[in-house]
């Protein structure tokens, strides 16, 4: 009894902990076009082209003997093989499959054919798209593996040769109204309401109303620097340089829905592109310094925004909105960071082996997808749903064995994984936990309660839950929701009571993590299913290129394009981790970069032909001039004619309450991309009230109060917002 407490507070951590190392980098992971989108259930369409850059984003942080990798990749899913392959190339830096956390953002405008496993490369069609040779998966592209993982161990070398001293501090905050429960009835039946069925019900069923039925919870692990400056007389001094942030939020990727066909980050993708520069403006972080925002999922598997919203510009809406709960809770953490956090690390590997869970029942040892998941899900369904042949809630009278009332249509054993990481990681005064596939808001209710029960009287005052990281067994419902058999529980692999798996195993690392026990050992399981790194480069691409199509002047809100040829088939002149387009801007006779196809403004698309396009859509703001696309390749440059931008008259007048609002033309569907306000803020409406000219003048506020009188118009380009843009027509407001 006496050497088992003596060994728990020999192994326990320190409080004297060593001055903690921060460091960040990344690395460009966007393949060739030409292939499936990742994570539609319903689809067959192939990306043709690129709207965002596709990253994956590193944070390492190493104090004394202990180092973590904290990943983040703009992907629907990743595996635990192609993380060991890639642990397998920074060894000599201290790295392994099992201090490396790598989470997938889960955005479904990523590429597919990637995976370990071929169940993982599952393409189910859609109505007028049935390619059904994809229906069953497909083996791994080896150059899109390959490829892939370098890139990988290249952002992780980048972030490790960045380590500097340093400090790390938690924050949090809630973001309510941009997600729903997509599986609303099965998510009722945690409350014992089966009443609804798989997908009916309504919100306000849920004993906590709409926050019971999501997770409102943005954490953020924040991350800054210290750098010694020069000061005159050879006198230094030290100033802390914020570098970036691991956040997670609960929210599915599925806003670009199938039928944008081009590779993007979704709502994440704009989320970790405001966040970082926010972060760089705000902590006057040199150049030189990366900033990133690795933006983990958490329990995300029956949460989304990708109903009620629709396309690449509203994604950057919602991605906009979760930056600014990122940047409160950001703020929040830098009011209480760390040098000497306790950083430790337990990591074990589960077999789903048929096993019984802690309160005896029994898991399966057959993966198994359900009738119910080839409906696909709320946001595009497939062609069995359309056709008739698949519905949510199609399931069995009574149980079958460990599956349940699962209708059970296609044995996955063999083709997904079976034995999965899980790791527990303690910073400081919180802790992460991961799950290796989407776990509903229910299993991360149930996760965290066990999680909190094992770590009570440690210290601890944040769970985060990190969902999608380390290998992707599909999704994990709480039995109740399993047994509703919704798209979820349909491919809810392991069975009716597979989720207790995660609580069991994710709350003995958590305890082991404050106790200084040691993990479990691993169960043996090789991840790679024979594939690894080891398919070659993809290549230079054409060493030149001929335009096609010349830009054309444009205003505000619009778009100017540029084509060019090469027989460079499906993009693969574009460089990595550079710009491919950019937009340049003449000023005082020399061309200046004015923004490049690595932010949001530019898509561009080939095929297999090697035709190319680009189109730039102007911002709202965009200074008046003289422009031009600049392409550069990896072996050749194009050079496009010059032409105009203008401001736009785009504003549209409506009154309402005595006030005058100047609204914004909205993205029309997939012909725009990039968020507009509803309104202008601020500005000037020179009113003609009863034949005499009246300016009312707003600052920041979106509400022009109408002046009194009998008759009150706007004439056109009488209206002007903060940035010069107009009103095309007169406007009557009284």
């Amino acid at each position: 009894m006496f050497l088992s407490a003596a060994l728990s507070t020999w192994l326990a951590p320190s409080a004297a902990s060593a001055q903690l190392l921060v460091g960040v980098g990344r690395a460009d992971i966007t393949p060739l076009t030409g292939v499936y989108k990742g994570g539609w259930a319903c689809t067959c369409a192939k990306v043709i082209g690129q709207q965002e850059r596709l990253y994956a984003r590193v944070i390492v942080l190493q104090e004394g003997h202990q180092k973590v990798a904290l990943v983040a990749e703009d992907l629907f899913a990743l595996s635990a093989g192609m993380v060991r392959d890639a642990a397998g190339l920074v060894t000599r830096l201290g790295f392994s499959e099992q201090n490396i956390i790598d989470s997938a953002t889960h955005t479904h405008s990523s590429q597919s054919g990637y995976m370990n496993y071929s169940g993982d490369n599952l393409i189910l069609p859609s109505t007028g798209n049935a390619d059904l040779s994809k229906a069953t998966g497909s083996p791994a592209d080896p150059v899109m593996y390959s490829f892939m993982t370098r890139q990988l161990a290249l952002a992780i070398r980048r972030a490790n040769a960045n380590l500097r001293p340093g400090a790390v501090g938690w924050g949090e905050t809630q973001l309510i109204g941009v997600t729903e429960n997509r599986s609303l009835g099965a998510h009722l039946a945690d409350s014992g309401i089966t009443s609804a069925g798989a997908n009916g019900g309504s919100v306000s069923q849920d004993p906590r109303g709409y926050l019971g039925t999501i997770d409102p919870a943005v954490n953020v692990i924040r991350v800054d620097q210290d750098r010694r400056l020069r000061r005159p007389r050879g006198r230094s001094a030290v100033r802390r340089v914020p570098v970036g942030m691991f956040a997670t939020f609960a929210n599915h990727g599925t806003i670009d829905h199938e039928n944008f066909w081009y590779f993007a980050g979704d709502h994440q993708g704009a989320a970790e592109r405001v966040v970082e520069a926010t972060i760089r403006a705000a902590g006057h972080v040199p150049g030189s310094q990366d900033v990133v925002n690795a933006f983990a999922n958490s329990d995300a598997g029956d949460m989304t925004a990708g109903i009620q919203n629709v396309g690449p510009a509203d994604a950057e809406k919602v991605g906009r909105q979760e930056a600014a709960a990122m940047l409160g809770a950001w703020r929040q953490a830098g009011r209480a960071m760390s040098s000497h956090p306790t950083l430790v690390l337990r990591w074990t590997r589960t077999c789903f082996c048929g096993q019984a869970t802690s309160d005896g029942f029994v898991t399966d040892s057959n993966a198994w997808v359900g009738k119910a998941a080839g409906a696909g899900s709320e946001e595009g369904r497939t062609i069995f749903y359309y056709e008739g042949l698949a519905n949510e809630g199609d399931k069995l009278p009574v149980d079958a064995g460990p599956q349940g009332d699962k209708i059970r249509v296609l044995n996955a054993t063999g083709s997904i994984s079976q034995a999965a990481p899980f790791t527990a990681l303690r910073i400081g005064d919180g802790l992460l936990v991961t799950v290796p596939a989407e776990p509903t808001v229910g299993v991360g209710n149930v996760i965290r309660a066990a999680v909190d029960k094992s770590v009570a009287g440690s210290g601890l005052r944040h769970v985060d839950i990190v969902g999608y990281a380390g290998d992707y067994l599909n999704y994990f419902t709480t039995p109740s929701e399993y047994e509703q058999q919704a798209y979820e529980g349909g491919f809810t692999m392991y069975g009716e009571y597979s989720s207790l798996i995660l609580r069991d195993t994710l709350a003995q690392l958590a305890q082991d993590a404050v106790t200084g026990r040691p993990a479990p050992s691993p169960y043996d399981f090789d991840p790679s299913a024979g594939v690894h790194a080891t398919g070659p480069d993809y290549g230079g691409g054409a060493a030149s290129g001929t335009a096609t199509g010349q830009p054309a002047a444009a205003a505000r809100l619009g778009h100017s394009s540029f084509a060019w040829t090469s027989g460079g088939a499906n993009g693969i002149d574009r460089p990595v981790d550079r710009p491919f387009v950019t937009i340049q801007r003449l000023l005082a006779r020399r061309w200046r970069p004015a923004t490049d196809d690595l932010g949001m403004q530019i898509e561009w698309s080939s095929d297999q032909n090697g035709a190319y396009s680009a189109a730039w859509e102007v911002p709202l703001s965009q200074a008046p001039g003289t422009y031009r696309f600049r392409v550069t390749a990896k072996r050749y440059t194009l050079t496009s004619r010059p032409f105009t931008v203008r401001r736009g008259a785009i504003l549209s007048p409506t009154a309402a309450g005595g006030a005058v609002r100047l609204g914004y033309p909205q993205p029309y569907l997939l012909n725009d991309w990039t968020y507009r306000p509803p309104a202008a803020a601020g500005g000037t409406i020179g009113f003609v009230v009863d034949g005499h000219r009246r300016l009312v003048r707003q600052r920041a506020g979106s509400r022009f109060p109408i002046p009194g009188g009998t008759s009150v118009v706007i004439p056109a380009g009488g209206a002007r917002d903060s940035y010069g843009n107009t009103n095309p027509r007169p406007v009557t407001v009284r």
